[in-house]
């Protein structure tokens, strides 16, 4: 088949060196787009970059689009409207040649998409913040019309359960909490906790309230323990505050925002994986948090707040309230079933596989 993919994917030497780039949403769409193309699909990806990058960036990208058939970059730091009118065209044009259409989230630059598309249009629903979300009116109708436009795919994919009670009563909707690449999953082997080394917790995402990086900070200062490491990765509006502590604490480490390579040594280092997700912020009700995925196929202990969806890892992870206190006793009650030989890696790693990309994007485009 031809698929289409309207997304924000960025090259990942742009995302390391860009503030307002999600890694995650990066990594989630670049996995979608290659896993379609392992499977035999011939995809298009389309991308519009409604963030600010430099002169070098752009040219980047530009030579991407020149340079190859398949992907193509519209950047909106030319001038929002024209750079929205450019994309819509290119879009429209490709759209009657293309057997599927496949957007990313529901942003601005393809907010007609499925209007344009009729049952060729599916939207991947990662994230979705509802009106109640905003105090500011444009916010409001901004949430309002993204919910109008979600409403009139054929087919919806959700991360989230919750999404599906936004939709109408027809559409199509599937649940896909994410996924997992065959080479991810084998950079991992078993590794058991060695006795009498300081134990290292790891935090690797965006650095916000709403990821609860503020909740984690906040249980550490009331952990009383020097045989602990706490590392954090990743950027956002709280790096500051984490930077902080990590003058003030010698257990707090903070590296900063970690390319991929990186990112998998740090993960292979840890411990315990933490997952602290203000789940009392409106923001987190529609979407799933993406590094579950990466944890689990880890096959290494794992703390988290209680995600939409949670009922389906009781197995797997040790859940515990959107507080403070009650994730500093979850992570010290984690220390001690560690220290007594807990083992989890193969029904971990076991749970993981059922999430393999090549098994989530056969239930949608098929073979």
């Amino acid at each position: 088949m031809k698929i289409l993919f309207c997304g924000t994917i960025v090259p990942e030497e742009i995302e390391y060196h860009t503030e307002n780039i999600s890694a995650a949403g990066n990594r989630f769409q670049s996995n979608v787009v290659r896993n379609l193309q392992d499977m035999g699909h011939e995809v298009y990806q389309y991308s519009y970059v409604g963030i600010d990058i430099s002169k070098e960036q752009e040219q980047i990208l530009e030579d991407r689009s020149e340079n190859s058939r398949n992907e193509c970059y519209v950047i909106r730091s030319r001038g929002i409207l024209k750079s929205v009118a450019k994309y819509c065209r290119i879009v429209r044009q490709a759209i009657n040649d293309m057997d599927i259409v496949v957007c990313y989230n529901i942003i601005y630059a393809w907010i007609l998409l499925p209007v344009w598309c009729g049952n060729k249009g599916i939207a991947i629903v990662a994230d979705y913040s509802e009106s109640i979300s905003y105090n500011n009116m444009i916010k409001k109708l901004y949430a309002w019309v993204q919910l109008w436009s979600m409403r009139r795919f054929h087919t919806v994919i959700g991360l989230s359960a919750n999404i599906r009670s936004k939709l109408r009563k027809r559409q199509r909707f599937l649940l896909m909490e994410g996924g997992i690449d065959q080479e991810f999953y084998d950079a991992f082997s078993y590794c058991p906790y060695q006795k009498g080394k300081r134990m290292v917790f790891l935090y690797s995402g965006l650095l916000s309230r709403v990821t609860g990086v503020d909740i984690l900070l906040n249980a550490v200062k009331k952990i009383k323990r020097d045989d602990i490491i706490v590392s954090i990765t990743g950027k956002g509006p709280l790096e500051e505050q984490v930077r902080q502590m990590a003058a003030e604490d010698e257990r707090i480490h903070y590296q900063g925002h970690l390319v991929y390579t990186e990112y998998i040594e740090t993960l292979q280092k840890a411990d315990i994986l933490i997952n602290p997700r203000n789940m009392n912020m409106p923001e987190n009700q529609n979407n799933f948090p993406s590094k579950i995925m990466d944890y689990l196929a880890a096959g290494k202990p794992v703390v988290s707040t209680k995600f939409v969806g949670w009922e389906k890892f009781v197995e797997n992870i040790a859940f515990c309230e959107s507080n403070e206190d009650d994730l500093k006793a979850c992570l010290e009650d984690m220390i001690e079933k560690i220290k007594n030989g807990i083992d989890i890696y193969h029904i971990n790693r076991e749970k993981a596989r059922q999430f393999e990309w090549k098994y989530q994007l056969k239930r949608i485009f098929g073979a």
